[in-house]
């Protein structure tokens, strides 16, 4: 099914905090700093290497702070680099147990080794914080573990506790779509899809997902011209092999 392939990693929170004063001594501070700028300015090019050593040396010159190894930890995880990831999220909540960000980020890791329970936890404990300032990202990406349970109902719940917050994000409303596709309430699924896409038109996966709906409502014409949408959008992705598999279908 298409819902295999979301790419829950793209609404995980990528923001970078201004890096904390745990030190007493000003230089080191000032130098850690610098060196959490430049790392993070690098994480945000994809520059993960430079990233690393950059981030590094900020996490030795001031080791107590932990926005460092929550930036650590995006840099690792985008290298490939997942237990030293865990690592770097684990340390930055063992100095700030209220670091909603590294609960999401590590319950995002988890995601991504198939750990669902983990990864639910470590969503929860992200929403338990009431000062959590994207408390919309831990909602999806929870909705999105409980998908992966079977959790339907759970999960539901999860993307409209999301949209409560944040009505536009198209992510939400395609995967309360996959749920409504499994659920088989085509209608609901129609319409998710069809908002997903309303806010982002170049949504490669919606249009996917919204041609899977009309194949099961026996709309061929409609099915395939949602299909070939995904052909002109990302030719060379996951998506566009499962859209030419489905044409082939209505062949």
């Amino acid at each position: 099914m298409a819902g295999k392939n979301i790419k829950f990693v793209l609404i995980v929170l990528f923001g970078i905090s201004l890096v904390s004063c745990a030190s007493r001594n000003p230089e080191l501070i000032k130098q850690a700093s610098m060196r959490y700028d430049i790392g993070a300015a690098l994480l945000n090019k994809g520059d993960y290497p430079g990233s690393i050593q950059q981030l590094s040396e900020a996490k030795r010159l001031n080791p107590d702070d932990p926005f460092t190894y929550n930036a650590l930890g995006l840099a690792y995880y985008a290298e490939g680099m997942k237990v030293e990831a865990e690592e770097a999220y684990k340390k930055a909540l063992s100095l700030n147990k209220n670091f909603s960000d590294a609960y999401n980020n590590l319950g995002v890791l988890y995601l991504s080794e198939a750990q669902w329970n983990k990864a639910i936890t470590a969503f929860q404990a992200a929403l338990s914080n009431p000062l959590y300032m994207s408390p919309q990202i831990a909602w999806v990406n929870l909705g999105w573990a409980f998908y992966q349970k079977g959790k339907l109902d759970e999960s539901l719940k999860a993307y409209k506790s999301a949209l409560t917050i944040l009505p536009d994000m198209p992510a939400a409303h395609n995967n309360m779509g996959l749920v409504y596709l499994r659920k088989n309430m085509l209608p609901y699924a129609e319409h998710e899809f069809k908002t997903a896409l309303y806010y982002f038109k170049g949504y490669a996966e919606a249009y996917l997902n919204l041609g899977i709906v009309y194949m099961k409502e026996k709309n061929d014409t409609e099915a395939k011209k949602q299909f070939e949408t995904v052909l002109k959008l990302a030719p060379d992705s996951t998506f566009a092999a499962s859209a030419e598999n489905y044409i082939k279908l209505l062949k």
